[in-house]
This record gives structure tokens, C-alpha cells and sequence, in this order.
């Protein structure tokens, strides 16, 4: 893809003052600068603020940004941070249980605009070996998977996790890690400005094993693969999307670019779906690219950068032109949808709107400013503002805001995480914890 600063999200860490609930709370950074294998000290257990409409918040300061939405497990909450730093967090007032710090971030050269570069995808944890895995990236560029002890957090695993095509350099790894059939999947695309050789790609690390196995998304290069969310996960197959390519006119070949890929357990691709329009979408930086394809009421639902809509079928998707697929006007998306039934909450640029996915599609609410990722938990949609730095609870039902609760600075597309009667979000300087 071609992206702004708007649409991929980088921003620099190193603020130490935030807004929390209308009032102003210093927040006491420690770094762990030069100590690459060192452990940061835990902070003090974090104060509690008044919020708004009896909400509480609670805020926590790790040694940089959060961009991924923490992970639970063990009980615990797990962040990350761009310096590549993971915590593990009380899930009753996110006080820190232990710390690790991993090796030194990146700093990228030419574009990007999170800088320093270390873990951006969310982390994921796995019941069965009581890890939880993230992917660093340490000061040369090499991309690893760690795997942690959730008890203690010293490493038990590490595999080296570098695409076997284009520039190290110019990679990053958005999307949230993902655990499936005992294979961590992990996502690549590029830096913000699209610089350098790159070409998106998929890892699929078999954790008995440890070997990996790589999809590439593109035969002509690009082709990034950033949406920051999850794949869908179905029953035999994940569904990935994909961005633009350099293929760009419609006599070129097919590059695999602009489309929703189902790739089985080894990253091997099974089945896709590109628009007919595949070759102007490129041109036009209007690609699927930068939404996370949704299973919901028997589609697979995808919406990308230009607005238009798809419900897919999971066994088909249908090819170049989509054979059955079944196009309907929705909006440009950005990250992960959520579901609750047969409606859906796509995360669109202008807000968050709700669809009921029958027949037809029919267009039920908008919510300007709600330009997160949506999570659905109880009876509340809860979805931030990450441009104006807050977190709102909507009524499922018609759309309006519940409760609004100012928060510290968000990365972009921030995405709550619901643990409990709490709501856990990264911030660009940690993690607040609200309680509604």
C-alpha cells in the first residue's frame, strides 16, 4: 500500500505526561536504554483517577508505546512495548508482575513513522505451553519470534522469523501474532512511505518443531500485508488480506496483490478473491489491504480502502472477479471488524458503522469518531477515539455513546482488550486500565 502517516499508524514514543479522565497525571518513564538483556524494575502499582460518568482509570507507564492490544493468559495481561519490552500486567489494576526486556529496537532509515521499531503486533499467548509469544525487532533489522515463560517471563524459545524475500530493513510486523493448530503466525508488510524492497509475507512457525514455513504475497513485490488485527480463523484455513502491488495495469499478469488469501496450517495459499478491478485498486492505492477479513453469519467479509464491500463464501472465495461473491456499498476500513450474531462493526475511517449480513446487507448505524478497532463485551461496543485520545462505550443496538472516557495519547487503530469488568488499552506511553 501507499500509505500517510493517518493510515498506517507510526508515531514516535517519549511523552511522560498524559490526560487521564479530564485531569493531567505525570507519568514516571523508566527506560531500559543500553541494557539489552536486562530487566527493567516493575513500576509501583499504578493510581487511580476519576473518570467520567463513574468510570475509573488507572494508568500504568512502561518504556514505550503499545501498538498492539494486549494479550491474556495465566492470569495475566500481557503488553509490549516499541522497546521491545513485554510485561505481564494484574488483571485486576494492571500493576506489573514481572518485565523482560529483550534486545534493542530499531530505528528505521528513508520512511516509517514509529520509531524506534521493536514489537508492534499484538502478543499472543498459548495454553498448552503456558507462553506467550512476540516478535521483536532488534537494532540490525532481524525479525524474531519469542516464546516466554508466562510465569516468570525468562525465554524459552527463540526463532528467527526474516522473510526469505526483500530488505529486512524496509519490513515491519503489524499484525497481531496469531495461534492456530500449534503454528504462530506471524504478518509482514512495510514502512509507512513505502520505501525500499519489500514484499509482504506470512510466517507460519510450527511450535513442535520449530521450522518455518513462508507465504509470499506478491509476485511483483509489495503487496503489504499490515491490517493490525487478526486473520479469520476458520475451521481448515486462515483468511489474510492483502495490499497493493507494483502490478498496476490490466495487462499485466495477476501478482496475488489486492485480495483476501486463505492459506492452510503450513502458510501454503488454498483459495483467494481479488476484485475484477485488481490493477486500477493498485493505482489507485484503493486496495483490501487495510482491513482484517471477518467470518460472520456464514461470509467472509471484507471492505479495505475504497468502500466497497464483499460477503465472500469461506469454501469459495471465488477467484479474480469473485464468482458468488456478493459486493455492497460499505466504507474504507481500517483494522479489525467485530460481530455479534449476524451484525457486524466494521472499523471505517468516518466512525464505526453497523451492518445486519443476511440476503442483503442493510446499513443499521454510524458513529462518527469511533475510529478504532471495535470489540464487542456484554452489552457495549467498546471502540477508541485515537485521534482525540478517547475510549467509548456503545449501545449495540443504535449506536450512541454510552460513556466516553478520556484516556492518555493512542497509538493509531488502538484496540481495547476486555478482561473481566476492566478494559485494558495500549497508550503511547504504556497501558491504561478503566473500569467502567
Amino acid at each position: 500500500m501507499r500509505p500517510t502517516t493517518g493510515v498506517r499508524g507510526r508515531r514516535h514514543n517519549g511523552v511522560s505526561v498524559a490526560r487521564i479522565g479530564g485531569f493531567i497525571a505525570a507519568l514516571t518513564l523508566f527506560a531500559a536504554a543500553g541494557c539489552s538483556g536486562s530487566d527493567p524494575a516493575p513500576v509501583p502499582k499504578p493510581a487511580v483517577s476519576p473518570g467520567v460518568s463513574g468510570s475509573a482509570t488507572a494508568t500504568v507507564a512502561l518504556d514505550g508505546p503499545v501498538y498492539g492490544n494486549p494479550a491474556t493468559g495465566a492470569g495475566k495481561v500481557f503488553a509490549a512495548t516499541e522497546n521491545n519490552t513485554v510485561y505481564a500486567l494484574s488483571p485486576t489494576d494492571g500493576s506489573v508482575l514481572w518485565s523482560k526486556h529483550l534486545t534493542d529496537p530499531f530505528r528505521p532509515h528513508g520512511c516509517g513513522n514509529i520509531v524506534p521499531l521493536g514489537i508492534t503486533g499484538a502478543p499472543v499467548y498459548d495454553p498448552d505451553s503456558h507462553l506467550v509469544y512476540v516478535v521483536a525487532e532488534d537494532p540490525t533489522a532481524k525479525h524474531v519470534l519469542y516464546g516466554l515463560a508466562s510465569l516468570d517471563g525468562h525465554v524459552v524459545s527463540q526463532t528467527e522469523v526474516d522473510p526469505p524475500v526483500g530488505t529486512r530493513d524496509f519490513l515491519q510486523q503489524r499484525p497481531a501474532l496469531t495461534l492456530w493448530h500449534g503454528h504462530v503466525f506471524a504478518v509482514f508488510g512495510g514502512l509507512a512511505g513505502d520505501c525500499g524492497d519489500y514484499t509482504g509475507a506470512v510466517a507460519s512457525v510450527d511450535l513442535a518443531s520449530g521450522s518455518v514455513r513462508w507465504f509470499e504475497a506478491s509476485t511483483s513485490g509489495r503487496g503489504g500485508m499490515w491490517a493490525p488485527g487478526e486473520p479469520a480463523i476458520g475451521t481448515d484455513r486462515l483468511y489474510f488480506s492483502i495490499g497493493n502491488g507494483n502490478a498496476d495495469d490490466p495487462s499485466q499478469p495477476f501478482d496475488g496483490t489486492d485480495s483476501v488469501v486463505a492459506l492452510d496450517a503450513d502458510a501454503a495459499r488454498v483459495d483467494f478473491f481479488a476484485p475484477a478491478s485488481w490493477a486500477a485498486d493498485n493505482k489507485a492505492d484503493a486496495d483490501l489491504g487495510s482491513m482484517n477479513p471477518l467470518l460472520a453469519a456464514g461470509h467472509v467479509i471484507i471492505a479495505g480502502k475504497s468502500g466497497q464491500g464483499y460477503l465472500l463464501d469461506p469454501a469459495h472465495l471465488g477467484g479474480i472477479g469473485g464468482t458468488g461473491a456478493k459486493p455492497f456499498p460499505a466504507c474504507p476500513s481500517y483494522g479489525q471488524a467485530a460481530t455479534a450474531g449476524d451484525v457486524v462493526y466494521l472499523p471505517c475511517a468516518d466512525g464505526t458503522r453497523a451492518y445486519r449480513i443476511g440476503d442483503t446487507v442493510t446499513a443499521l448505524w454510524h458513529t462518527p469518531k469511533a475510529n478504532g478497532q471495535p470489540v464487542v463485551a456484554g452489552d457495549r461496543v467498546w471502540v477508541t477515539n485515537w485521534n482525540d485520545g478517547a475510549l467509548l462505550a456503545l449501545d449495540p443496538a443504535s449506536g450512541s455513546v454510552v460513556e466516553q472516557i478520556t484516556v492518555p495519547r493512542l497509538p493509531h487503530f488502538a484496540k481495547p482488550t476486555v478482561v473481566g469488568s476492566k478494559v485494558f488499552l495500549g497508550t503511547m506511553d504504556g497501558v491504561v486500565v478503566v473500569t467502567p
